[in-house]
């Protein structure tokens, strides 16, 4: 249990825990039922926590060391031999530096090989603009066969993982450096192709995916009606719920640690086109620049107007135009 620090905002105890340590730990779990499963690593695995993976199944753990290419390459092969294979990295080595190879040998195959990419997004304050991946989700939605996902929180990667495991093709876990505020059920399923709530409101619709969607539960919000809906399944992406969301409150918040271009927001931006919506939308997510160093990451999200500070101000402009719009039709 740790008190968020957020500057001027009512923060509240939460319980936190580590995306990172969940992962391996149910990637262990899985790997005991499942001979198939394997792990081809590039040279962080201490990282991923994949430590007791490694001595408890040393057979189904490639290591293969900086090499980005030649490890997707031989995960591509492993899969084409009938196994279920897990390439795990940061997300700035792995899609960001094979990317061509993931395309050519993994896509377009069909292949059963789950690319986890770590250390995504601005939360890897500290290690400076060239590790804070920001384009991650782009480059995967944009690959045919390919699904994108990810999760809210530690809880959400334990339920993640056995459906992603058992899915058919390649697909893309997104993963965050430090441990994040535990919001998600561990009793809710996770479905591919499915958001869900995490508060129903008729005010405004605010989507977003990742631990980021956890600053909306400060106490400064409660003071708003909104209809929350966590997008962890980004590709296939949940239209059906998400239309029934903007209907309801005709204003849209879309928030996200990437670039604007490529990821949700765009997304969302084209379901409100082809469904002829009228909706008031505003996206906040970083402006086609890279990050840069910080002691922690609520000041990059103060410094890339993804702070709670932020989030409240576009809610005022969202509210204000309806108000406005009312006034003079």
């Amino acid at each position: 249990m740790i008190y968020i620090y957020l500057p001027n905002m009512i923060s509240k105890n939460i319980k936190t825990a580590s995306m990172r340590i969940a992962f391996g730990e149910t990637l262990f779990n899985l790997a005991l039922k499942n001979p198939n499963l394997y792990v081809v690593d590039i040279d962080l695995y201490p990282s991923l926590y994949l430590q007791k993976f490694k001595e408890r199944f040393n057979s189904r753990f490639i290591q293969a060391g900086i090499a980005e290419s030649n490890a997707a390459a031989v995960a591509a092969g492993l899969a084409a031999s009938g196994k279920t294979v897990f390439l795990t990295s940061f997300s700035c080595f792995s899609p960001a530096l094979n990317w061509g190879v993931i395309r050519q040998s993994i896509c377009y195959n069909q292949h059963k090989v789950k690319i986890i990419g770590s250390h995504s997004g601005l939360m890897s304050s500290d290690l400076g603009a060239t590790h804070q991946m920001l384009e991650d989700i782009a480059l995967m939605r944009v690959l045919p066969n390919m699904q994108v996902f990810s999760p809210l929180d530690a809880y959400e990667v334990q339920k993640m993982l056995p459906v992603i495991a058992n899915s058919p093709g390649p697909s893309y876990l997104r993963l965050v450096r430090p441990e994040t505020p535990l919001i998600s059920s561990p009793r809710q399923p996770f479905s591919i192709g499915r958001s869900h709530h995490l508060r129903s409101g008729n005010q405004v619709s605010i989507l977003g995916h990742g631990p980021i969607l956890t600053q909306l539960f400060l106490k400064d919000f409660d003071k708003y009606s909104l209809d929350i809906i966590n997008c962890s399944s980004l590709k296939p992406l949940d239209e059906k719920t998400i239309v029934a969301s903007l209907q309801k409150t005709g204003r849209c918040l879309v928030i996200e640690d990437h670039q604007k271009i490529g990821a949700l927001g765009e997304a969302v931006a084209g379901l409100i086109a082809r469904n002829n919506l009228k909706v008031r939308f505003i996206q906040l997510g970083v402006n086609d620049s890279f990050g840069q160093s910080a002691h922690n990451y609520f000041d990059l999200y103060h410094a890339y107007a993804l702070s709670p500070l932020s989030i409240i101000e576009a809610l005022k402009i969202l509210l204000k135009k309806n108000a406005q719009s009312k006034r003079n039709p």
